[in-house]
């Protein structure tokens, strides 16, 4: 759409379903359908990403949002100031939907029955030649949890990038190997409260990278050096002065992948080609994009 035409909007309540609160979101008069607006402001940085995002959005648009699980891109305009992004409204997010129920492990069914759908949308996005590469629970959304139980969107494609050597879709598959392993554990893998932390989980789970992806990764200065001559092998820094004695924030510390793959079977319902699954996600940390997602 134009972006310097401006759709008009008016105020509207949408509830979304007993006991969360009440909040007001914008209807389009021309078609009365609530809408979700995403507002990013136009200079510097931000609006490099705004523009990046719109050019992936509109490419977007041409595809089923109901077969694809992808968020449904309306329209966008601009003030100026600020670029603002038109989608489809949708009920909530999955972190919240966990918070919603004391953080509880999911079903392995109701895994299933998500996991299914995004990579569904993830089938569409390599059909694009585009990676998400910021795949968590705030991302997927639950569509309409009362009349569709667990029927997701993937949502939030101000990170997304055109699918290169450098960025591979292992990205993707890596942070879902850790969202789906998050819905079942109702914790996270590695839930490090920065970078530094975030490695350090990674690290004592799977052990340190293979040395030609320190070598080649961006960020091996800032976690990691190398021993010297002459094994040349890599060691994971100590803390930093922030981080004197790291908090151990893990609620299952797992050594290693196959003590996942050993608890996991004892919980009800979970089937024997899931955990492979998940492990196989896990077992290759991507190259490019951030590992550290959790």
């Amino acid at each position: 759409s134009d972006e310097q035409s401006h759709p008009t909007l008016q105020l509207g309540g949408g509830a979304r379903g007993e006991g969360t609160p009440t909040f007001q979101l914008p209807k389009l008069e021309s078609t009365g359908e609530m809408v979700a607006i995403k507002m990013v402001k136009n200079e510097g940085h931000h609006g490099q990403v705004v523009k990046n995002e719109l050019r992936l959005l509109q490419a977007l648009q041409e595809v089923d949002s109901e077969k694809s699980h992808i968020v449904r891109f309306l329209e966008s305009f601009s003030d100026g100031a600020c670029t603002y992004l038109l989608f489809e409204s949708l009920e909530q997010n999955l972190f919240e939907f966990q918070k919603q129920n004391n953080f509880l492990p999911l079903p392995v069914r109701h895994i299933r029955t998500i996991t299914a759908q995004v990579l569904a949308a993830l089938v569409k996005l390599r059909e694009l030649s585009i990676i998400h590469t910021d795949i968590k629970p705030e991302n997927i959304m639950l569509v309409d949890h009362a009349s569709y139980p667990f029927h997701v969107k993937l949502i939030d494609f101000g990170s997304a990038s055109i699918l290169n050597e450098v960025r591979h879709i292992k990205v993707d598959m890596w942070s879902l190997g850790c969202v789906v392993a998050e819905l079942h554990l109702g914790w996270p893998l590695f839930p490090g409260i920065n970078e530094y932390d975030q490695v350090r989980y990674i690290c004592s789970t799977l052990g340190l990278p293979d040395h030609e992806l320190l070598c080649a990764a961006q960020k091996t200065q800032s976690f990691f050096r190398q021993v010297p001559h002459p094994t040349g092998s890599w060691q994971l820094k100590p803390p930093g002065k922030e981080m004197v004695k790291p908090t151990e924030r893990r609620k299952y510390a797992f050594s290693s992948l196959d003590q996942l793959g050993f608890w996991w079977p004892h919980v009800m319902d979970c089937p024997t080609s899931l955990v492979l699954r998940v492990l196989g996600c896990l077992r290759s940390p991507p190259r490019g994009g951030d590992p550290t997602h959790g």
